[in-house]
């Protein structure tokens, strides 16, 4: 019975990181569309009168659709195809989670914003985690080699799925404490060895040589680098605001006046949510400021690690108390974290990868 159980136990894909990623980035950006559609058009109803079709029945459907994807259909493309439907679903639903938990049905609620951004890194997390799963045990490679040859059913093999299939057989082959995988493994590795295998399409190929060779010759290190200087300088002096905000909650003098929400704050008043936002804005303020001037001093692979921590740190802490305080804010301020990270993480493998 332990034997069985054992084998029972569940099992990661090997494109479980990828998929799940999709989740988290389709997640973000139809939270930022709708909220910045809803602006945009005034916050229009669907329906009228009495009926209001809210956004949360159509990220619903969109779950639905993807469980019935994913349950319909085998297809190496069904992964994608669900991981999309249930980033967008669950995008559009959790997007509408102030009107759950408030008696009041407030979309608006300030502590709608910081849940969301709360599942934002859930999934984020959920992602990472991915990536770090042991793919290497014989059960995890007899999954994947079994995923794998499903392309063996549509045709010719692409020559990347070639290879990792044929690695994984390798692998799996390893494993002599399964002899019946191995025995698997040796029966299935001359039909991968047999198939035919395609050529990749030509098309996309002059493509993408040619933005590199745009990107190489319109943006040299040097013009790169000024980019990402001046993209952290502005980040950083902007997130340098949470250190005047501080300095003015613990000051004395009373014509010093902080507003939040239209409302002043009483002398001597400091809630929580706005300190921890404002000590992590001047942390990840100092942070891109030092990276900055790292990177003008020419010391690049610190200046890029200090501006990548700065605007984890940003994303990963700072922004759920920012959520809290201004849900508008803290939508311009992922989009603009996000843009330097890219740039950054560009940057590094471009100059800075061996």
């Amino acid at each position: 019975m332990d034997t069985v159980r054992a084998h029972r136990g569940p099992v990661p894909r090997e494109d479980a990181a990828r998929s799940v990623r999709l989740v988290a980035v389709t997640f973000g950006v139809t939270v930022v569309v709708t909220r910045l559609y809803l602006a945009l058009t005034d916050y229009p109803q669907i329906g009228g009168g009495e009926y209001h079709l809210a956004h949360a029945l159509w990220g619903g459907l969109l779950l639905l659709v993807g469980g019935l994807t994913a349950l319909a259909w085998s297809n190496r493309w069904v992964s994608t195809a669900t991981a999309v439907c249930v980033g967008v679903g669950s995008g559009l639903f959790v997007d509408e989670v102030g009107k759950f938990i408030t008696a009041r049905n407030d979309y608006f609620t300030p502590l709608a914003a910081p849940i969301i951004y709360a599942v934002f890194l859930g999934v984020l997390g959920l992602a990472i985690l991915a990536r770090r799963a042991r793919l290497d045990r014989p059960r995890v490679l007899a999954y994947s080699v079994a995923v794998r040859s499903k392309d063996l059913a549509d045709g010719p093999l692409r020559p990347a799925d070639r290879a990792a299939l044929l690695r994984d057989l390798t692998a799996l082959a390893t494993h002599t404490s399964r002899p019946d995988l191995v025995a698997y493994a040796a029966a299935l590795r001359p039909v991968v060895e047999a198939a035919p295998v395609e050529e990749p399409p030509t098309r996309t190929r002059p493509v993408v040589a040619g933005l590199r060779r745009a990107e190489a010759a319109l943006v040299p290190r040097w013009v790169h680098r000024v980019v990402l200087v001046v993209g952290s300088l502005l980040l950083g002096l902007v997130s340098l605001v949470g250190l005047a905000v501080l300095l003015a909650l613990w000051s004395s003098d009373p014509d010093v006046q902080i507003v939040l929400d239209d409302r002043a704050l009483l002398p001597g008043s400091r809630p929580p949510v706005l300190v921890v936002a404002s000590a992590g804005e001047a942390v990840v303020g100092v942070l891109l400021l030092v990276a900055a001037g790292a990177l003008l001093l020419g010391r690049d692979r610190l200046g890029v690690r200090l501006c990548r921590i700065g605007l984890l740190v940003a994303l990963a802490g700072v922004n759920v108390a920012l959520g809290y305080l201004d849900a508008e804010l803290v939508v311009v301020a992922v989009v603009a974290e996000l843009a330097l990270l890219v740039i950054a993480d560009r940057f590094r493998t471009r100059f800075l990868t061996p």
